[in-house]
């Protein structure tokens, strides 16, 4: 019989951790985790580099990027899927945590100031990695990164030192690496195993 589990994210600008939790909320198990980097070289920093072209190949660069990275991080949770499917573990669920920054509706206007590229950096390799999630048919939640400790304490009904506890205590079986990055990619699985879908949009 297949183990249901909820993969679960935190993106950067050219990599991700992940985390794969299966069980019910009130007692989750962490099955697997893994490092997937999506965007190497010219991949990375995008609006940094747009900001060195000009506005009229800026969008042009964008895109492209977009289209590899989307490519990259696909393939890599793919295989990630299949290594898990093999070992009896099916995934329908992704919890990709976001920013919304308020940003300028254009590239151009984004690469006049640096921290709107920073910010808008953060937004475009965050939603690659969830397009690449929808692309390979699974639900894509979506929450805001910042809110997810305190709401997962009140959804699931733990006190905050009790999650982090318990965050820390679910990679005892697998050892390091387990930093915050990987701490956070495991919040977001645990919320999707409580049942949030739809969950900030």
């Amino acid at each position: 019989m297949a183990i249901a589990a909820t993969l679960g994210l935190r993106p950067h600008t050219y990599w991700t951790p992940a985390a794969v939790l299966a069980g019910p909320a009130t007692g989750p198990r962490l099955i697997a985790r893994r490092r997937i980097v999506f965007a190497t070289g010219r991949e990375r920093m995008a609006y940094h580099q747009a900001a060195e072209i000009g506005a009229e190949g800026a969008q042009a660069l964008i895109d492209g990027v977009r289209m590899a990275t989307r490519k990259n991080a696909a393939e890599e949770i793919a295989a990630l899927l299949a290594d898990l499917r093999r070992d009896g573990v099916t995934v329908d669920m992704a919890v990709v945590p976001e920013a919304r920054p308020r940003l300028p509706a254009t590239v151009a206007e984004i690469v006049q100031v640096h921290a709107l590229m920073h910010a808008a950096e953060g937004v475009f390799y965050r939603d690659v990695v969830a397009e690449a999630c929808r692309e390979l048919g699974l639900e894509v939640v979506r929450t805001l990164e910042r809110d997810l400790p305190e709401a997962a304490a009140a959804i699931l009904d733990i006190e905050p030192a009790a999650l982090a506890a318990r965050l820390t205590d679910l990679a005892a079986g697998l050892g390091p690496p387990w930093n915050e990055d990987y701490r956070f990619a495991a919040l977001a699985a645990w919320l999707g195993l409580a049942g949030l879908r739809g969950l900030g949009g």
